[in-house]
């Protein structure tokens, strides 16, 4: 009996760092881009914000109900675009099955689409929480932007999320905000859970043979599922948003943390579907990744851009100092993330006008 238990445990173990572990990127930790310096209004902008999540985690705590708890979060994160003033239309649609909404500013092109991804950590957030993403995608692009509400954890496994953001990619493809129509652009975008959601489809496009993202912006990207990278070890007390919830699976041991990934995710978490940075990454379309030099993902989101580079892929990353994960969407309006969003602004016009230039030619 204890040989096999013994037997039992070896097993899970070889599985568990071979299986479930995906290969040792540790060879890409280096180099690291220059961060952008800390702007003065980023301190206050910070706190005004973390002052907001520390009641919200009290309130949960107190609770003490894990369904109820998660109701609070996700009340939460329905409503941090509730403040938003804009002309901008949000109206619902379905793609084969999966809700979105589009968010069309005046004089969008409907030819010129994007699909944003809400972040959330698979289990929160939504499209009208992320209003303040689409609504600043549609003005800065002139088109029309699809965020998709994929189904989530706890209540379904991680593949419901790869499949329903496939299934929406490939319809985006073929449909406009007034049904079908001929598509001229097409930028795929996602913050946090979301990135990882944006990466994902930048790869599936290739292996799948559909037509290619124009570009692909990932704001503070998880890419590897396995929570493999040094900085989710190194940074669980810098970062404010993650460390406490994140941090806590960042402290088991990696055998033990491998099983619950795929248990809680009824999925191998190495697999190249749910962590894009085990897939292959050559050849992808100009990407944009923006950290911060704090966050518990800012690791990962490293090793994914030095593959791509090392494999021929155009993709930059940019850091910022000491800013709050998923700061584009959390401070909208000030400090860093005005300068985030204009570097963005920046590379899509640059993409733009490098494909005008390939047209003309």
């Amino acid at each position: 009996m204890i040989w096999f238990v013994v037997s039992v445990l070896v097993a899970m173990c070889v599985i568990a760092l071979t299986v479930l572990s995906g290969p040792d990127m540790s060879s890409y930790d280096q180099p690291m881009p220059d961060a952008f310096p800390q702007h003065p209004d980023d301190i206050q902008a910070n706190e005004r914000f973390l002052k907001v999540v520390r009641a919200l985690r009290k309130e949960v705590i107190a609770d003490r109900s894990i369904k109820r708890g998660l109701a609070s979060i996700r009340k939460f994160a329905n409503e941090l675009s509730d403040d938003l003033q804009t002309e901008t239309e949000f109206k619902a649609d379905n793609a084969n099955g999966v809700a979105f909404e589009w968010a069309i500013a005046p004089d969008s092109d409907p030819r010129r689409r994007v699909l944003f991804i809400h972040g959330g950590a698979f289990i929160f957030g939504s499209p009208k929480g992320h209003r303040k993403f689409s609504d600043r995608f549609s003005k800065i692009l002139g088109a029309a932007v699809a965020s998709v509400d994929y189904r989530m954890l706890p209540e379904n496994g991680r593949w419901k999320s790869v499949e329903d953001c496939r299934t929406a990619y490939q319809w985006l493809l073929e449909n406009g905000p007034d049904g079908p129509e001929s598509l001229d652009y097409l930028a795929v975008s996602g913050d946090s859970a979301g990135g990882n959601l944006a990466l994902m489809l930048s790869s599936y496009s290739k292996s799948a043979n559909l037509r290619r993202p124009n570009a692909v912006v990932a704001f503070s990207p998880s890419t590897d599922m396995t929570l493999s990278s040094p900085t989710i070890k190194a940074h669980r007390q810098s970062d404010k948003i993650l460390g406490e919830g994140l941090g806590l699976l960042g402290k088991i041991p990696t055998v033990l943390r491998a099983w619950i990934g795929l248990i809680s995710m009824r999925a191998n978490p190495a697999s190249p579907a749910l962590s894009p940075l085990f897939d292959d990454l050559s050849d992808l379309p100009p990407t944009l990744i923006h950290a911060s030099t704090n966050e518990m993902l800012l690791g990962e989101a490293v090793r994914y851009t030095n593959k791509a580079k090392e494999l021929g892929s155009p993709v930059t990353m940019q850091i910022w100092e000491q800013q709050l994960h998923d700061w584009h969407l959390f401070n909208m309006g000030s400090g860093s993330s005005e300068v985030a969003w204009a570097e963005i602004e920046r590379f899509l016009a640059h993409v733009d006008a490098q494909s005008l230039n390939v047209k003309a030619a």
